[in-house]
């Protein structure tokens, strides 16, 4: 066995113990191996090891074991929100690995159930571990840590090929293709504006800030135009409603960015970014329209279970589809859901998004109620962090992006721990307006004032 993958997995099955004994370590260490994927970069017998389970199991169980008030820390409208899209996932599933139309995928039906399912339980895992303002920074840390280590490893390979090459995600990921790496990118470039904003240390506050510059180029280099559009969208976004301060910061980055992509970029980039180029038009965008073809027909026969996980399989292409011959994904978070979930599971789901939204924009009410500036800050990085995925998922087929359920907890944790906060500080502002040397001074003001 090679000294790295031995490296790893000595360090990995020492960590199960912590995971037992202190679950939110578990919630890290699962964030790693979700998001940085280090089982991808081994060989060998390691490369075998049933990483995300190892570190899920002593997790579950330390979390029963020793957590305690989990059951008001989940007490939350995205938590309940998840758990009716659960229940709705598991209808859909059965419905269709009993429905004679889409048997034959029954085994990708179950395949794909049992993976969301650890994904949403995790998600709910995560919303009752994570039970201060500092575990949630940590977390964020984490998460930021992970696509800034895929940025700082990429950005030397941009400047060595001058970005001819696409990049991509760690193999066999959830980002392993160009499309879902660019948008992962698209989702993370909010964490880097926003924690070199709140972090208090200076060298911290600069390498956010440069991950964030770096990340741009990045984005451009994946090649992915789904990505693009979902970063130009952020980015006017985060212009048009950010503080002054704010935009100045931004502006510069916007034209850099701008810069490296219509002088600098190589013509095979500017080539495939050419939205009115035949090719272009002929190609990729009759593909997506062939897909979300075939998931409204099949919507229109199956509106309310649609056709449950995996159902988009040459079978099914070839009744539906304007074009039989290509089979593609869904090549839309929106139209994949419809078609595997009819339109209840689609509706769920967008109910799940605008909760969110709702929750981030009261919590951002608040925060500028209480001056509270690090919390304003956590709420415009996730809440943005949603509009890359939002918007770049309308060209990329990932509803069930772990990534995005954790910004889902991230919200929840947020708004539960910002308003514990809030109220501890009230209290103590309270308690020493009403200490002695305080209650001394009330007859002298009042005969003063008399």
């Amino acid at each position: 066995m090679p000294i790295r993958d031995l490296v790893l997995l000595v360090f990995f099955v020492g960590s199960l113990p912590f995971c037992f004994i202190r679950p939110f370590y578990g919630i890290l260490l699962w964030t790693i191996v979700a998001f940085l994927n280090p089982q991808s970069y081994i060989w060998g017998a390691a490369s075998f090891f049933p990483w995300a389970m190892a570190v899920a199991i002593p997790t579950l169980i330390g979390f029963v074991l020793f957590s305690k008030g989990w059951n008001e820390r989940v007490s939350t409208r995205e938590v309940y929100l998840i758990g009716i899209l659960w229940i709705w996932f598991t209808v859909t599933s059965i419905v269709s690995v009993n429905t004679p139309m889409f048997m034959h995928h029954s085994a990708d039906t179950w395949d794909r159930w049992r993976f969301v399912s650890k994904v949403l339980l995790m998600t709910v895992v995560t919303v009752a571990i994570v039970d201060s303002f500092v575990r949630l920074r940590i977390l964020l840390l984490t998460i930021a840590g992970c696509f800034g280590f895929f940025v700082a490893k990429s950005f030397p390979f941009i400047i060595a090929t001058g970005g001819v090459y696409r990049l991509y995600g760690p193999p066999n990921s959830m980002i392993a293709d160009n499309n879902d790496f660019g948008l992962a990118l698209n989702m993370t470039l909010p964490f880097f504006f926003f924690l070199a904003q709140s972090e208090s240390k200076p060298w911290v506050k600069r390498l956010f800030a440069f991950l964030f510059f770096i990340s741009i180029p990045a984005i451009f280099f994946t090649y992915s135009r789904g990505a693009l559009v979902g970063l130009i969208a952020n980015l006017t976004l985060m212009f048009l409603q950010l503080r002054f301060n704010q935009k100045v910061l931004l502006a510069p980055v916007i034209c850099v960015g701008l810069a490296v992509a219509f002088f600098f970029a190589p013509p095979k980039w500017k080539e495939r970014m050419d939205f009115t180029s035949p090719k272009v038009i002929d190609g990729s965008a009759q593909e997506r329209l062939n897909s979300w073809a075939f998931a409204r027909h099949l919507a229109w026969d199956y509106p309310v279970t649609g056709g449950g996980f995996g159902t988009f399989t040459p079978q099914l292409f070839e009744r539906y589809a304007p074009n039989a011959k290509d089979i593609r994904g869904p090549h839309s978070i929106y139209f994949g859901l419809l078609a595997e979930h009819g339109v209840p599971g689609l509706g769920l789901y967008l109910i799940l998004v605008a909760s969110c939204f709702w929750a981030a924009h009261r919590l951002a009410q608040a925060a500028i109620f209480y001056g509270d500036r690090v919390v304003l800050n956590y709420v415009n990085l996730l809440r943005f962090s949603m509009v890359g995925f939002l918007t770049s998922g309308v060209f990329l087929g990932r509803a069930y992006f772990d990534y995005y359920f954790t910004l889902v907890a991230c919200i929840a944790i947020l708004r539960r721990v910002a308003h514990e906060e809030w109220a501890r500080d009230e209290e103590a502002a309270e308690e020493e307006a009403t200490e002695p040397e305080h209650q001394e001074m009330l007859p002298q003001l009042e005969r003063s004032a008399w």
